[in-house]
């Protein structure tokens, strides 16, 4: 009786700490959190701490790289190996489709109200400007691909056009024609240029669209280009955060203000080989790196900038561990949202991949894309709400969550609730039924935070992933096996 009495008096305490912590007020001195968020959750050492092995190695480099080919093999995860690109294709046929993906794409727009970047319905003008650019783009029978390497970050679109296609007036951050973003030093293969020169179609690993021009360098050949990416490991300088800019600079002009982002890998200078006069800079406190840039001809060149040795940047691909993975991750805590990748900035599939890569993981580009990744997931779809927060309770830190259109890093349970980290566009208002453009990278529960369709997020997960673990068989839905 004593026993019962004691087990029962616990319950009740959680339940009332459960209770105290949504009692918080959204609106806190430090700023604005969620409900049944507090502050202390909005650090990645919260998380850490209640991890039972935070520092233990997830995955050896021997495994990444056995995902990594796994997913370039899968295909539904629409990965390109790009070492393996076949030399030439039939560029007239390649143009004609192009051409023929874009009218039906676009013609779509202007039947179903969508708008320009004035807040006018799109016109046919503008159209008809961006199916001759892709028309013009005549290449031949037998057409040589070419190699590049993306020297700034590089917006990736669905046509050759800067033009905003939104489905609300006024709306201009977000854009249908957006698809992605390329990193610096990214390679890409180009397969067609639009007559102007201003834009190349491009193949990257995870993504294929049009890229302006100014944002590639041309390779000489095929063995130039292979040679700018094949460096050792321990020779690498992988960016960490989100965002990293490189100082000005007016002797060094390739260089200065370069914006670099969250996965980027660049080849570090050996020190006999550093020459100050390159950046009229010593390097002490600093790391020296080669970065591609674009010679007077458009061609590959490659200069030399400093990077100061702090903690947004690491020797090497960071170890895959979950302390590792949240320090990333909570890096962008705060940061801007963008559909696609535009202005800079991660939607949720690409914040997820970036941080990923900073361990050496080269996820798929999309959330289908990722859900179709040949790793270890729990197929949700069938679950009740009790059936899938059962799962998570045994669901490691740092695993992938989905619902259809959104994905998000799982944090853990704390006070009877499960915790996700994302790049989120919007939810439904917790202060009322609208919609709230949250635009960011924010910490929320599942079981608070709510879709337009009415629906909580955890009644809406349909899969789990642990990407980092190749799957031994086809998908489980056993919550035992989860734990």
């Amino acid at each position: 009786m004593y026993h019962r009495s004691l087990a029962l008096l616990r319950a009740l305490a959680a339940l009332i700490s459960a209770a105290l912590l949504c009692a918080v007020p959204t609106a806190l001195a430090d700023g604005d959190l969620l409900p049944c968020v507090t502050t202390s959750m909005t650090r990645a050492e919260f998380w850490a701490d209640r991890a039972t092995e935070p520092d233990a190695v997830l995955a050896d480099a021997a495994q990444i790289e056995a995902m990594n080919a796994a997913c370039l093999n899968c295909p539904e995860c629409c990965m390109v190996n790009l070492k393996k690109f076949y030399p030439t294709y039939d560029g007239g046929a390649f143009q004609r489709q192009l051409l023929k993906g874009a009218m039906k794409d676009l013609s779509s727009y202007l039947d179903e109200g969508y708008f320009n970047g004035e807040a006018r319905p799109v016109p046919y003008g503008d159209m008809a400007k961006v199916f001759e650019a892709i028309d013009r783009a005549g290449t031949s029978e037998k057409q040589r691909v070419r190699y590049g390497i993306c020297v700034e970050m590089a917006d990736v679109r669905a046509v050759p056009t800067d033009m905003i296609i939104t489905d609300e007036a006024g709306d201009n951050d977000y854009d249908v024609l957006q698809m992605s973003a390329l990193r610096v030093n990214e390679p890409v293969v180009i397969r067609a240029q639009t007559a102007d020169g201003a834009w190349f179609y491009c193949d990257s690993i995870c993504v294929s669209g049009w890229v302006p021009a100014k944002r590639i360098a041309v390779c000489a050949d095929r063995r130039e280009w292979w040679t700018a990416q094949r460096f050792p490991a321990e020779d690498a300088l992988v960016v960490t955060v989100g965002k990293l800019y490189l100082d000005a600079a007016n002797v060094n002009a390739a260089a200065s203000q370069r914006m670099l982002t969250m996965g980027t890998v660049l080849r570090r200078v050996p020190g006999d080989a550093y020459d100050p006069a390159v950046t009229n800079r010593a390097a002490y406190q600093n790391y020296a790196v080669y970065l591609p840039a674009q010679g007077d001809d458009g061609g590959y060149a490659e200069t030399i900038a400093l990077i100061p040795r702090r903690g947004d940047v690491h020797e090497g691909y960071l170890p895959l561990t979950t302390r590792n993975v949240l320090n990333t991750a909570f890096s962008m805590l705060g940061d801007a949202y963008g559909w696609g990748g535009m202005l800079g900035v991660p939607d949720c599939s690409l914040y997820i991949r970036n941080i990923y890569s900073c361990f050496g993981l080269e996820l798929p580009r999309n959330t289908v894309w990722q859900s179709a990744m040949p790793a270890l997931k729990y197929d949700l779809s069938d679950m009740d709400a009790e059936q899938k927060a059962a799962l998570l309770d045994g669901l490691p830190p740092c695993a992938i969550l989905f619902f259809k259109g959104h994905e998000m890093l799982y944090l853990g349970k704390a006070l009877g609730r499960h915790y996700v980290l994302s790049s989120v566009s919007s939810i439904r208002d917790p202060q009322g039924e609208g919609r709230l453009r949250v635009r960011g990278v924010i910490v929320n529960t599942l079981e608070e935070t709510r879709r337009m369709n009415g629906n909580t997020w955890l009644e809406d997960l349909n899969l789990a992933a642990i990407p980092w673990q190749m799957a031994e068989t086809t998908e489980n839905t056993d919550a035992e096996n989860a734990a």
